[in-house]
This record gives C-alpha cells, sequence and structure tokens, in this order.
C-alpha cells in the first residue's frame, strides 16, 4: 500500500525519486549554465580564463556585501623551544581557539590583544604556553604564544577560520561555496558576462542583473532562522 504525504497542506501519493542528496555543479558546469542563460554565440565575449575571473570578483563583491563566506579546520603545530612567533596561512581570516597538548592532555589558552601582549613584561620567559595574539599584517598572521615553550615537542593546535578558495584552471573542480548559492553563483556569472558581449542587448543585461539580485538575496535570507520543511507520511488509524 503506497504512503502519502503532505507538503504545504498539499496530499501527493509517494512517487519514483533518486534517492540521493549530492547534486553539484563543477565550474565548468556552471560556466556552461551561465552562457546558456545568455543565449546567443557561446564563444563570443569571453573564455574560460576570463570567466573564472568573474567567478572571483564575483565571491569578493560578495564579501563586501557582508556574506561571510569561510571555512573552519583545526591546525596542529609542534612548537619549538624559545620561538614565540608562528606564521599563520594567508587565507587565515581568524584563530577561534587554541590549546596546547602535552602528554595528551590539551590546556585551552587565551587570547589577548596585539596591546595586551606588547604590555607583557618579561617577553622572554618561558613555560607552558597560556596566551596567545594575532596580529595581522600584509601577508601572512603571526600568532605569538606567551610564556615562550620550554620544550619542542608541545603541541599547539588551532581552531581556524579561513577564506574560500580561489577558482583556478586546474581540472574539475567546484566553487568553494554552501551549495545553496550555486543559483546566485550561475545568475551572477551570467550577468557578469554578459556585459562582455557587444552584442547582447541592455534590456537582456538588466533582465540578468535583476534575476541575479533576487536569487543572491535569497541565498542571502536563507540565513535566517526559519522553520524546517518536510515531508511528513499521512498516517491512518484503524479500530
Amino acid at each position: 500500500m503506497g504512503r502519502t504525504y503532505r507538503v504545504y497542506g498539499i496530499e501527493r501519493d509517494s512517487m519514483a525519486v533518486s534517492g540521493t542528496y549530492n547534486f553539484n555543479l563543477d565550474i565548468d558546469e556552471i560556466i556552461q549554465e551561465a552562457t546558456e542563460m545568455i543565449g546567443g554565440e557561446d564563444t563570443l565575449g569571453h573564455t574560460p580564463e576570463s570567466a573564472r575571473r568573474s567567478i572571483n570578483l564575483m565571491l569578493r563583491d560578495w564579501q563586501n556585501r557582508g556574506i561571510l563566506l569561510w571555512t573552519t579546520s583545526t591546525t596542529a603545530v609542534t612548537v619549538a623551544a624559545s620561538v614565540a612567533d608562528y606564521s599563520l596561512s594567508s587565507s587565515t581570516i581568524n584563530v577561534m581557539e587554541a590549546t596546547t597538548r602535552r602528554d595528551n592532555t590539551d590546556i585551552k589558552i587565551t587570547r589577548i590583544t596585539p596591546e595586551e601582549y606588547l604590555l607583557i613584561p618579561a617577553k622572554t620567559q618561558t613555560g607552558r604556553p597560556s596566551q596567545y595574539s594575532i596580529r595581522r599584517g600584509r601577508d601572512n598572521p603571526v600568532m605569538s604564544i606567551w610564556p615562550i615553550p620550554e620544550n619542542s615537542t608541545d603541541i599547539l593546535r588551532m581552531e581556524i577560520v579561513s577564506e574560500i578558495q580561489d577558482v583556478n584552471k586546474s581540472a574539475i573542480q567546484n566553487a568553494d561555496t554552501p551549495k545553496r548559492f550555486l543559483p546566485a553563483l550561475t545568475c551572477g556569472l551570467a550577468y557578469y558576462l554578459s556585459m562582455k558581449r557587444p552584442l547582447v542587448a541592455d534590456t537582456k543585461i538588466v533582465m540578468l542583473k535583476a534575476n541575479y539580485e533576487e536569487i543572491l538575496g535569497r541565498a542571502m535570507e536563507e540565513d535566517r532562522e526559519r522553520a524546517s520543511i518536510y515531508l511528513l507520511p499521512r498516517l491512518t488509524f484503524y479500530n
């Protein structure tokens, strides 16, 4: 006996479905989809390199709009005795938490501001690090820990927030963004590429831009808390 599902108060009978949940588009597919949205000659006014460049510019524009796209990871570094400063990856946005591990025991170390670190009078004091500070420069951020490590065996573990990765010329790759941004990424690329094509009508460019802004707005709104939408089987009880 088939089951009946309720979606937004509308009942429908069960049907054959794919059983998969991993739909995604790689960069080449995003470029192809965007090109099809524009229509016309697909080789006029852009190259794959130009399209990838447009994607990277669009992602930077999203950051300027306040769309905070990042990834988190745990990084472990073995400290060096009497070394206070440790260079972090240039993609590092922030260090959320840090611990020192000794004999398989982690001890949390406290973050202080660069100003507070400068006011520490005995910066050459050695011991088990209990504080850290992040100094941001033009290139790589630097993490300074205090006291200076007393050995070269403690492990410094960090929860790091990093920028999303660029789109480049490598083989098949996916955009380093949540899947819910795929429609916005595709529609945005269609708009960006249309501005590079001299034969695309102004009315078409305006339409593509409006469509892009609307879909990007939906993705941004998704960050707000909302009730889940899910399917419930209708249960029938018999005496």
